[in-house]
């Protein structure tokens, strides 16, 4: 063989070597997450705002991923089941949680002898959306403002009723804190969900109930609702026309729901990474913004760190509010 011929030959060779080492490498980046279905246990109902999102996201994570990713709804026990079902699981990464904030930050000051800690026993991957919540009416209600509704609350004790979608969701505990800001008596209605509760205030059988944007806005558009006010800091670009509550004379009180996924405790740090990364590229998918601006949802998509902070101070927010007014879940 040709000197000239034995160099093209090692300098074939080298080449094979390097585009194999690459493809190696690059094989060995992708298999950072195990390969297999991806269960993303959902503490929400199939049908509700937590199960939009929820499916938005696990289609997106699927791409991200190249595994399948299989939405199971456990609602049960106010969201407590599903954490409990995931806390458990092994943590391989192949079974995940996606729920709202109240079953994290909530739930623990309500339930005595709740057998799982959201601190200890699961991994904040990253809160994905936050949407804010709206005092609403019925249409034919006479109460045209908050101060109507506080005016009415002051002058009749206990007369007036307010619905929630179950005890210690945000629509329960927000409504609670509105009463201790406004010193207002209103009596607690909670229901199974959300059909029955938007049911009978729209049929007149409760005053008022704190909801989400999106919901509130579908049905004050239909005729059916009027919306008084938005729990935040600014008005929503949803409901520009919506004064705020400090707007409307309640200072310095805010609600909102936000959605997020979690793994449990101890699952291996580059598989969270690999999830927190994917989370937060979802987050700046502008497919997925788009499609929860529809619904009136802000799309966050932080770190673990920054979850975690979250969730903290929003369980010192309500565990406050909790023990001030005394309430309770037999």
């Amino acid at each position: 063989m040709s000197r000239l011929r034995l160099d093209a030959v090692r300098s074939l060779c080298f080449a094979l070597t390097l585009t194999v080492g690459a493809a190696a490498v690059s094989s060995a980046g992708a298999q950072t997450y195990p390969p297999g279905p991806v269960q993303l246990v959902v503490t929400t109902a199939a049908g509700g705002s937590g199960d939009f999102v929820a499916r938005a996201f696990a289609e997106r994570l699927s791409e991200e991923l190249g595994q399948p990713v299989i939405i199971e709804n456990q609602p049960t026990g106010n969201g407590n089941l599903a954490v409990s079902q995931v806390a458990r699981a092994k943590p391989d990464g192949q079974t995940l949680l996606f729920t709202n904030d109240s079953t994290l930050t909530v739930n623990p000051h309500l339930y005595k002898n709740m057998a799982v800690n959201p601190f200890r026993d699961l991994s904040p991957i990253s809160t994905m959306t936050r949407m804010d919540m709206v005092l609403t009416v019925n249409a034919q209600s006479p109460f045209r403002s908050v101060k109507d509704v506080i005016d009415e609350a002051k002058k009749n004790p206990g007369k007036l009723n307010y619905a929630s979608t179950g005890l210690g969701t945000q629509l329960h505990i927000g409504l609670e804190l509105f009463k201790a800001k406004t010193k207002t008596d209103i009596v607690h209605v909670p229901y199974r969900g959300n059909t029955g509760a938007m049911a009978d205030l729209m049929g007149g059988r409760v005053e008022m109930i704190l909801i989400g944007v999106p919901g509130a806005k579908a049905q004050m558009d239909g005729g059916r609702l009027r919306v008084l006010a938005v729990a935040a800091s600014k008005r929503a670009p949803l409901l520009p026309d919506v004064p705020t509550m400090a707007e409307a004379g309640v200072p310095d009180y805010e609600v909102s729901s936000w959605y997020g996924a979690l793994a449990p405790a101890k699952t291996p740090q580059p598989i969270l990474d690999r999830l927190s990364a994917a989370a937060r590229k979802i987050a700046a998918d502008p497919r997925f913004v788009s499609t929860m601006g529809t619904r009136g949802m802000e799309v966050v998509g932080n770190t673990p760190a920054e979850m975690t902070g979250v969730m903290r101070a929003d369980s010192e927010k309500w565990g406050r509010v909790i023990a001030d007014t005394g309430t309770k879940v037999e």
